[in-house]
């Protein structure tokens, strides 16, 4: 009985050094330590699947069965086996130095980038919102797109999934002075942001007449970032005149709260009127529409006397950014209640938006 179990443990000891020769052999053929960057290992962020390993040698096995893995790291201490599907730069720009961890790479692997991205000059130039060294992934907002690879990019549509959301969404960004998500958008009269509850909460886009994000679109974007709240008025056609009110610290709460105005200071140094802080009074109001009046205080009914949607409370607001745009000679206001009006001013604009700026 001994004997045999003896015999046993030989044959598969003798397996064992022998599949391990074949992934060796496989191995050294396939995979190379690079020459360049020898102390660091590729950043896990650029990592698709993590996995329990005996060996680098066995780490490597499993990647070449994989054709979207392009190298491995291998961490000793835990026998770790990260799969990447990214290469180490030659600047060792996304690469990191880990104790106890090996870089390997397919010897004759080739960048390439994800989600349609395109490789031009050896970098992965991306689109749609898709950003990283390979495309991998959504951008969080539009900073980020700005920041990660869209700054020459104008004004367009882009995919979005911020931190925590559930799903990715589309938002309009401007990707300039640091990338800009807007929010409203209103220059023609015609179109008028008097919609519903349900259209304020989904959004909806009428191009340059009028456009809202979605106050589930907002309540994600500024879920986690700290952003600021531009309000630019146009007050002239032609020349084309902006003013701008700028308040920081913007946040509002989820559903549950209906959407609760949660924070909002006027900048003053940064606005380019003296305009009065509308915003202040509302922080703890909940949104309202005409289909669904939140405000605290009962029979104003202030999204009908206002005409549009907003966060109202006591005596409605100071302002009333989703009003009615009347373009009046001179832009002056009629003061008219459902009229587009900002606090002291005696001007109505010929056209708004709001962007939400980190």
């Amino acid at each position: 009985m001994l004997l045999g179990n003896s015999l046993l443990l030989n044959l598969l000891s003798l397996l064992y050094l022998y599949v391990q020769n074949i992934l060796c052999e496989q191995f050294h053929e396939e995979f190379i330590r690079p020459d360049f960057c020898t102390d660091k290992v590729l950043s896990n962020l650029e990592s698709y699947l993590t996995l329990e390993s005996t060996s680098a040698i066995q780490c490597a096995a499993r990647c070449s069965l994989d054709n979207k893995c392009l190298s491995v790291s291998y961490r000793e201490t835990d026998r770790t086996c990260f799969l990447n599907f990214g290469l180490l730069a030659n600047d060792c720009g996304n690469g990191v130095t880990l104790t106890n961890t090996v870089y390997y790479q397919k010897k004759h692997a080739v960048k390439e980038c994800m989600n349609n991205g395109t490789l031009v000059n050896n970098d992965c130039v991306c689109y749609g919102g898709y950003v990283g060294r390979y495309c991998e992934r959504l951008m969080t907002d539009c900073s980020e797109g700005y920041r990660e690879m869209y700054e020459d990019a104008g004004i367009g549509l882009y995919e979005a999934l911020p931190t925590g959301a559930p799903q990715s969404f589309s938002v309009t960004c401007v990707m300039l002075h640091g990338g800009r998500n807007l929010v409203l958008r209103h220059f023609t009269p015609a179109y008028t942001l008097n919609r519903t509850w349900v259209q304020y909460v989904d959004g909806f886009d009428h191009g340059i007449h009028a456009s809202w994000i979605g106050l589930e679109k907002l309540y994600w974007l500024s879920r986690i970032k700290t952003f600021d709240l531009f309000i630019e008025f146009q007050t002239k056609e032609v020349p084309a005149t902006y003013k701008k009110i700028v308040y920081k610290n913007f946040r509002i709460g989820n559903s549950s709260t209906n959407y609760q105005l949660r924070g909002g200071q006027l900048n003053r140094a940064r606005s380019q009127v003296n305009a009065t802080d509308c915003i202040f009074g509302l922080v703890g109001s909940s949104f309202s529409s005409y289909d669904m009046d939140n405000n605290q205080v009962s029979g104003l009914d202030c999204p009908l006397k206002y005409g549009g949607a907003w966060w109202y409370n006591g005596a409605c607001a100071q302002c009333n950014p989703t009003g009615n745009l009347y373009h009046t000679p001179g832009g002056n206001r009629t003061w008219a209640d459902d009229e587009v009006f900002w606090e002291p001013f005696d001007w109505t604009p010929i056209g708004i938006s709001i962007w939400l700026v980190n």
